[in-house]
């Protein structure tokens, strides 16, 4: 059920923009310039893991929230949130396989709200196994699921956004995206492909005040690791004693990796930001891993990379 809600956030605002409540920010945070428009924010993947403590923070700061997943009734049911939560937070049944339900649910927020300021996409899952062993019909739902899904979720929102002349699109990606990881290549070269997307698009947008920003975290807490799809049988694998190690390790970087609230504000922070930045690493190992990855000769980053996964 659709909630009656604010349609201004609080705050003293300048004509067509709010303040964003401040958010606890690390020490080494530039100040933030509230400037987020309205305050209308779509979040896919909205049921778990970054996209849920994106959508918790976003309303506990006064935004009004769509969250979209395929199981988000469910999440909301069991969640419990306060009165005030449940009325800043709206549900949206969203498959982004779907091209029609990724046009319904904009459609949706605009029915309500008449505007969307805000694409959050966190969608997608990952697929490990080797390039040789993962059936052709999984490499392709992995690109159908991480790049297609992102390319319907983008084509249903810009043109609302280019006619109302602002818009925000985070995009989340990966440092794997930067540095691949073998025995999750297919996910690697996914998440490269949306990075590669979302550089091309921030320069075609601008002229229409939208404003693209990536995200790409490194090893998160997050439900991510057990959904994580295995393709094939690692006991009669080739690579099975390399793919069973790679795994393990990938699972366990991953829970001992940053609480996906940290990356939820990093996502806020950069909302919030009058300049947000084209690309941001949450994490000072995860932002030094990446520029290494980049400055250092590649033959080293690829030796590195074998110890460590392969």
């Amino acid at each position: 059920m659709m909630h009656s809600s604010r349609s201004s956030l609080s705050g003293v605002c300048m004509p067509g923009t709010i303040k964003i409540p401040a958010v606890s920010l690390p020490a080494s945070s530039s100040p933030v310039t509230k400037a987020l428009p309205r305050g209308t924010v779509l979040v896919t993947g909205a049921s778990s893991g970054i996209g849920w403590e994106t959508v918790l923070m976003l309303a506990r700061q006064g935004a009004i929230v769509f969250a979209a997943s395929r199981t988000i009734g469910q999440k909301l049911a069991q969640a419990q949130l306060e009165p005030a939560m449940q009325r800043m937070i709206h549900a949206i049944e969203l498959d982004i396989l779907d091209e029609k339900s990724c046009a319904a649910a904009v459609t949706t927020v605009l029915d309500h709200k008449g505007h969307l300021d805000a694409l959050v996409h966190c969608a997608g899952t990952g697929l490990a196994g080797s390039i040789e062993e993962i059936p052709l019909a999984d490499a392709v739902w992995q690109y159908d699921n991480l790049l297609f899904g992102t390319i319907r979720m983008l084509r249903a929102v810009l043109p609302r956004m280019r006619h109302q002349g602002h818009g925000r699109i985070i995009l989340v990606t990966s440092v794997a995206a930067t540095i691949p990881v073998p025995f999750q290549t297919y996910y690697s070269s996914a998440k490269a492909a949306v990075q590669a997307l979302a550089l091309g698009l921030s320069d075609e947008v601008r002229p229409f005040g939208i404003k693209v920003t990536i995200v790409a975290p490194g090893d998160t807490r997050t439900g991510f690791t057990e959904a994580r799809r295995l393709a094939g049988s690692i006991d009669h694998s080739p690579y099975g004693e390399r793919l069973s190690r790679s795994v393990s390790r990938m699972a366990r970087d991953e829970q001992n990796g940053m609480a996906s609230q940290s990356i939820a504000l990093a996502i806020v922070h950069e909302l919030s930001r009058k300049h947000p930045k084209l690309m941001v690493t949450p994490g000072l190992h995860n932002h030094a891993m990446t520029v290494a990855g980049r400055i250092l000769p590649l033959p080293l980053v690829r030796w590195i990379v074998r110890l460590l996964y392969g």
